[in-house]
């Protein structure tokens, strides 16, 4: 069993984080009422990760991807630790080990750990359409996808929320 690791490759990193900025801005263009709102906090509890897996196992997949959008992965994260700010964690991960990588020290900077430093997030499954994206300055997350899988996260997750007034995805 491998371990989680974040992404070293820039082969591998660029098509996640194109499909994740993709999705971002696909975001900004959705009715703010089309959304599901969650606290952007959620990505570090148990429920939003059974959120994470239950909707895997409806949309008949198994890995997803975390990613930081913000700070920048590639003139700060890439630069400054040679690794890119998102990991892959795949259907043989365990929760804790999901919970323990949000707080790993990316290389002598513990304040740098995913789960610490990123203003804006994605979760999103490794082959699916769904799409979560965290925005901390805000304290809010959104979700999105197909209507069958909004359906399937509003009945799951008890925990999402009216959004603050005045919300929007994005700068």
């Amino acid at each position: 069993m491998t371990k989680i690791d974040f992404i070293h490759e820039h082969s591998e990193f660029m098509p996640l984080w194109e499909r994740a900025t993709a999705g971002f801005h696909m975001l900004r263009c959705i009715p703010l009422t089309d959304l599901l709102y969650f606290d952007s906090i959620d990505l570090q509890t148990q429920k939003f990760y059974e959120l994470i897996r239950h909707l895997l196992t409806v949309d008949g997949s198994h890995d997803f991807a975390t990613l930081v959008l913000k700070p920048d992965p590639f003139s700060y994260f890439h630069f400054h630790f040679g690794k890119y700010p998102g990991f892959i964690h795949r259907a043989e991960h365990t929760d804790d080990e999901f919970f323990e990588f949000l707080l790993k020290d990316p290389g002598d900077s513990l304040a740098d750990a995913l789960g610490v430093n990123s203003e804006y997030y994605v979760v999103m499954p490794m082959t699916g359409d769904w799409i979560a994206f965290g925005d901390r300055s805000w304290g809010t997350g959104v979700f999105y996808g197909p209507p069958d899988i909004m359906e399937c996260a509003r009945k799951f997750y008890p925990y999402f929320m009216k959004p603050p007034e005045r919300f929007r995805v994005g700068p």
